[in-house]
């Protein structure tokens, strides 16, 4: 077996691997490489494993860092929806994990493997590569037609969905082709004004423009009666899936329920389009507080437990890393601090 990094791989195969592969996804597709690269404080990287000149593994990483003096306390890298391996033969998934030991950057604190298929069949090879499972929560609604998705919302989203309709608001949605810069910019106000709020991080204005030059972006936007945005969803779109990724509303317009009918347009629109599945993109760890679990769960989709890997590789760092988590936390609410998202 041969191991390749970078420019050494055939971007063609790289993206056919993906595409045909059964847990492909859009984080780990050539295009979102480049997104990556030009997004601030993001270094990706991207190894594929070779037998007889066939590819049969690929993973692709991301080592992210805080600017400034909170740079050397935050590195950490992040593995998304990976590894790939051909019928996910554990020998493979070893090769890389690896091949991946000996490639990272030493100065990252942790890596943390974020799932977003079901991985315990190969928890042994993650297991001789020094891994601990963490389980971590998910929704993934089916999309099979618009009567089923609406008769397995509950009873209360369903009235407040309503409410929203009746207030007026609908949702504009704007696919790969459609969007401006300019779109972007005001919606990602909408969402930093929510993780500001919650005192949580959010990626670069950057990214999300880097994402739409890869025609990867759908934009969900819901507005008044009057055309006033009043909040938004940055969508991804990969083969027959929408993955949730970023999304908020303006607090002060809470009243009229625009998240209630974000949600449930993009879900239809997602129908029409021919999309089977939609990744909520997380619900926290069980039997701990998640804010939004509650208003995600009404929404009638599975919930999964594909958990994540992690693997500590500077534990005094780390230790701190925690410790200064565990403060913010304790000061959010002297903040006045919490977020209501969809």
């Amino acid at each position: 077996m041969e191991i390749l990094s970078n420019n050494s791989i055939d971007r063609a195969q790289w993206e056919a691997f993906v595409a045909s592969h059964p847990k492909g996804n859009v984080f780990q597709t050539p295009q979102m490489f480049d997104v990556y690269q030009q997004t601030p404080g993001y270094v990706p990287q991207v190894i594929a494993l070779e037998q007889d000149k066939q590819m049969v593994g690929l993973m692709m990483w991301v080592v992210m860092r805080e600017k400034g003096l909170k740079a050397r306390f935050s590195a950490r890298s992040i593995i998304q929806g990976a590894p790939l391996a051909k019928d996910d033969k554990p020998e493979y998934i070893i090769a890389l994990l690896e091949a991946y030991e000996q490639m990272r950057d030493k100065g990252v604190i942790y890596t943390q493997v974020r799932n977003h298929f079901e991985m315990l069949t190969v928890n042994d090879a993650f297991q001789q590569c020094g891994y601990r499972f963490t389980s971590h929560l998910n929704f993934i609604i089916t999309l099979d037609n618009e009567e089923d998705v609406w008769n397995r919302i509950g009873k209360g989203r369903i009235k407040q969905i309503k409410k929203a309709q009746k207030n007026g608001l609908y949702v504009d949605v704007y696919e790969p082709g459609q969007i401006t810069d300019e779109l972007i910019a005001q919606g990602y106000e909408v969402i930093r004004s929510v993780y500001q709020r919650a005192g949580l991080p959010l990626t670069d204005l950057e990214q999300i423009k880097a994402t739409n030059k890869q025609k990867l972006l759908v934009v969900f936007v819901v507005r008044n009666a009057e055309g006033e945005m009043l909040g938004c969803r940055f969508g991804l779109l990969y083969r027959d899936s929408i993955y949730g990724w970023y999304a908020g509303s303006f607090s002060q317009y809470y009243s009229l329920f625009p998240n209630d009918i974000l949600i449930w347009e993009t879900l239809r629109w997602g129908i029409r389009k021919g999309y089977k599945t939609f990744d909520y993109g997380g619900a926290g760890e069980p039997n701990k507080p998640y804010g939004v679990r509650a208003f995600k769960q009404q929404m009638g989709g599975a919930l999964v437990n594909f958990g994540r890997y992690e693997k500590i590789h500077r534990p005094a760092l780390f230790k701190i890393g925690v410790m200064g988590i565990k403060m913010m936390r304790i000061a959010k609410p002297l903040r006045g601090g919490g977020v209501k998202s969809l």
